[in-house]
């Protein structure tokens, strides 16, 4: 397993996950809404656009405040430490790590396996 070191690498990876495990592309065939992602240290935002199983692009550096599920992360390391298995994404949520702006808790639930 790889050890991913920055934000860029776990948005690659999340692509990755999109692009090459049809297990992942199955939950999300019917999604079709845009995620944003905030890192409140560093104020950084990026957007996850999912157009059900045709694609995904990821806008680092961009938001979208009408975006239909927003989450928020306390710092960028969380999400580095969720992708090295260093941290679950339960205990995060617990921790105050990451926080669930807004969004269907069943598409928060698809975004799972994309995402951790």
């Amino acid at each position: 397993m790889a050890e991913f070191k920055k934000i860029e690498e776990c948005l690659e990876e999340i692509k990755n996950r999109y692009n090459n495990n049809e297990k992942v592309r199955n939950k999300l065939a019917k999604f079709k809404d845009s995620i944003q992602i905030k890192f409140s240290d560093t104020d950084r935002k990026v957007l996850l656009l999912i157009n059900k199983d045709e694609g995904i692009e990821i806008k680092d550096k961009s938001g979208d405040d009408t975006a239909s599920v927003k989450i928020e992360f306390s710092e960028e390391q969380a999400i580095i430490d969720l992708f090295n298995k260093e941290l679950g994404a339960v205990k995060a949520y617990s921790d105050g790590k990451i926080k669930i702006v807004e969004g269907n808790i069943r598409n928060l639930m698809k975004l799972r396996s994309l995402m951790f």
